[in-house]
């Protein structure tokens, strides 16, 4: 496995390594990444093998640092021919951002076979030129097939985590989906701009608490804000008298999500393809400063799906984001009718999917149980 630099293309990619895992203890997953991404904290924590290459991103560089970048790859490229040379895999996966282009190329110039991931509905650069070159193009989004050949593109949608997957089935097998307010049950609202929160969704949604007040008492809020953000929200919370479960970093989304009935949230395809497996609503705010803007491409995807309703964050405001809340508290017909939605938007079974059709491109199909274990 390569890639990484974020959690959108390192996470799916550890999901990824589960299921070959679990279909097999023989397997042997190891992964590639960057010096100084994200992988370089992760990848231990989960117990594999990981080599990291000083390589950097080409994307929006000029000049000198441009040049430097070029001649990064290319010495990270001959480094990864020496590892995959040594390591000796059946196959490359890579899984987005700069750091798998020099391995997913030696792999192919070493003749190994290969794939690539693309989580967005905008395909990223490195992506949009690997598709080219590799075997197979796994795809999330049924938009992001016009970027590359189509008779190499198999749309499977983006693996989660074994814990996100166990506790979204329980939940879609609960028998009640929308749950009524009163009688001591609360309308949920979950709200997070990720692992590093987001300023502007913290910021609207205090503002948004000035226009609930009518029905804050009915309303139970979970809110993780960052680290950035959390003693500001904290403090705002104490003047307003509000009791909220606030948390810096929230370490089992999996039970956040259960708890919810409606997602306030950035639009990174990890969140929505989690939020989907859930059967959520979500009102989604984009990330306006994201690699071609793919956050929007991906949140009006689920939109048209009518999973969820989008508020570009330059129109975000308290009173914008507190009608969006209060028009799905008050209408729990169109609730549940968005929630089936969001529910038939999302692909829970992507790894597997994945896995049985990479192994049979590596023509190895004996040595793994390729049906899906329930």
């Amino acid at each position: 496995m390569t890639g990484g630099g974020t959690g959108g293309h390192l996470f799916p990619a550890i999901a990824l390594a589960e299921e070959l895992k679990r279909r097999s203890a023989s397997v042997e997953v190891e992964f590639i990444g960057a010096k100084g991404g994200l992988e370089e904290k992760v990848i231990p924590r989960y117990g594999y093998g990981l080599t990291l290459l000083n390589v950097e991103g080409l994307k929006g560089a000029r000049g000198l640092k441009r040049g430097l970048a070029i001649f990064k790859a290319a010495a990270a490229t001959l480094r990864a021919i020496k590892i995959l040379r040594r390591l000796r895999p059946d196959g490359v996966i890579g899984s987005g951002a700069y750091s798998s282009a020099p391995v997913v190329a030696a792999a192919r110039l070493l003749g190994i076979k290969t794939a690539i991931m693309e989580q967005n509905a905008m395909a990223g650069l490195t992506n949009r030129i690997l598709g080219h070159v590799v075997d197979r193009v796994y795809t999330a989004f049924p938009e992001a097939g016009e970027f590359f050949p189509q008779k190499k593109i198999l749309l499977a949608g983006n693996p989660m985590r074994g814990e996100i997957l166990e506790r979204a089935a329980l939940v879609r097998g609960s028998a009640k989906r929308v749950r009524p307010c009163g009688n001591g049950k609360k309308f949920t609202v979950l709200i997070f701009g990720g692992s590093q929160g987001a300023t502007a969704i913290n910021a609207a949604f205090l503002d948004a608490t000035e226009y609930l007040t009518d029905i804050w008492e009915n309303l139970e809020v979970i809110h993780q804000t960052g680290d950035k953000g959390y003693s500001f929200v904290r403090k705002a919370y104490e003047r307003k008298k509000l009791n909220v479960r606030l948390y810096r970093f929230i370490d089992s989304m999996a039970e956040a999500y259960a708890s919810a009935d409606l997602v306030v949230c950035r639009a990174g395809a990890t969140s929505i393809a989690e939020i989907t497996a859930f059967g959520l609503v979500s009102i989604l705010v984009p990330y306006p400063f994201a690699s071609d803007n793919h956050q929007e491409v991906n949140a009006r995807c689920l939109v048209r799906s009518g999973g969820a309703v989008m508020i570009p964050q330059e129109k975000l405001t308290g009173r914008s984001l507190a009608d969006s809340i209060r028009s799905f508290y008050e209408n729990p017909g169109e609730l549940g009718e968005a929630k089936k939605k969001a529910l038939g938007f999302g692909r829970v079974n992507a790894a597997t999917v994945i896995v049985d059709d990479f192994m049979n491109l590596l023509r190895v199909k004996g040595a793994f149980n390729l049906q899906e274990t329930t």
